[in-house]
């Protein structure tokens, strides 16, 4: 998701008003207020925890203690979740015990330590996945949890899935990214094709001139994702600022961590940029050991959801379900949560109460 490298504006131009005005402190007391879980048998449990040789900042939240557990592995990279709960996540926590880690290289976890982070790898991510995920099953006193990955981290979710399926009731990815070259063929022409429709003669002379790819630049690539973000669907309108302004009033986020987290998409974006364009789970595509559960926006083309139904198809799976949200883009979960939650009610919850 590249949607950081806009907000980085919209962050900055914010930051300077919320201090001027004296606001940002009354609006941090109104969020922790959204926040607060009064429920007897619940669960807020939220700082650093020994993952994979450094310090990571993991959230366990949730109103009953007896929900199935949901661990969401943040997309990117770079970009944790930690600062959004409220925004994306908490209507989610009547239903689920929900578990954000910040991976090493984003978000409070790249805060604590920016020069150790240690290794930076999609390898190396998944397996602190993976010890994330058996910290919060022994802190809930349950046995499986359901997993979520988001673009980047879909990457992340299939990869621990496969490891260890006996920790994982399911497994569900949003913006799933199947094959890098393949992703970016199809969305270029899918782009084009919105563009000419709309009749965006500009745009349309742009990514003319940028050519179909395969493309090694990132620059090239944050040109691409510009150009998307001109044609974004209507749910997505006007996310930039939303996601600054949840940033800059999340309850216990200093003005310097909300900096470093904007660090930390590029630094991320930079070690992980190998990763993300040799990325390919096939075919032929590798079993899963879990049931796996597909949510996208319809109108996604940065990971487009026509590979992602075919991915889905052809994998082989205890069993599948495939749900497209009418209107949603690449940013579903961010921008359609109530949606993104019913999807998980329906398709993923059942799983884990053996149903």
């Amino acid at each position: 998701m590249l949607w950081f490298w806009l907000a980085a504006i919209f962050g900055t131009l914010i930051v300077l008003a919320l201090a001027a005005l004296g606001f940002r402190a009354l609006q941090q007391a109104r969020v922790a207020a959204v926040l607060a879980i009064r429920t007897p048998n619940g669960i807020d449990d939220s700082g650093y925890v020994w993952i994979g040789g450094i310090e990571q900042w993991v959230s366990i939240r949730g109103e009953d203690l007896a929900n199935p557990v949901i661990v969401v592995a943040h997309g990117g990279p770079g970009s944790g979740l930690s600062p959004f709960i409220a925004l994306v996540t908490r209507s989610w926590e009547r239903h689920f015990t929900v578990v954000h880690w910040d991976q090493r290289g984003a978000g409070l976890t790249f805060s604590r330590a920016p020069k150790g982070q240690g290794e930076i790898s999609l390898a190396r991510i998944a397996e602190d996945g993976l010890e994330v995920a058996a910290h919060a099953l022994k802190r809930t006193g349950q046995a499986k949890a359901i997993l979520l990955g988001a673009s980047w981290g879909s990457m992340v979710a299939v990869t621990m899935a496969r490891r260890r399926p006996e920790l994982f009731h399911a497994l569900v990815g949003t913006g799933q990214v199947v094959d890098s070259t393949r992703n970016e063929a199809v969305g270029y022409a899918a782009l084009l094709a919105r563009v000419r429709a709309a009749g965006d003669t500009r745009s349309e002379a742009e990514l003319v001139k940028l050519g179909p790819p395969p493309w090694t630049l990132q620059q090239t690539m944050v040109e691409r994702r510009v150009l998307i973000g001109r044609h974004s669907p209507a749910s997505e309108r006007g996310m930039q600022g939303k996601i600054a302004l949840a940033l800059l009033t999340a309850p216990g986020v200093s003005l310097k961590q909300a900096v470093d987290w904007f660090n930390a998409a590029t630094f991320s974006a930079r070690a992980l940029m190998g990763a993300l364009f040799s990325y390919s789970d096939g075919p032929p595509y590798a079993p899963l050991a879990v049931p796996f559960v597909v949510i996208q926006g319809a109108d996604d083309i940065q990971t487009p959801t026509s590979l992602a139904a075919e991915y889905l198809d052809a994998l082989e799976a205890p069993a599948k379900r495939f749900v497209s949200l009418p209107g949603g883009g690449h940013m579903a979960m961010v921008a359609m949560p109530d949606a993104c939650l019913q999807a998980l009610l329906t398709e993923a919850r059942p799983f884990a109460l053996g149903a």
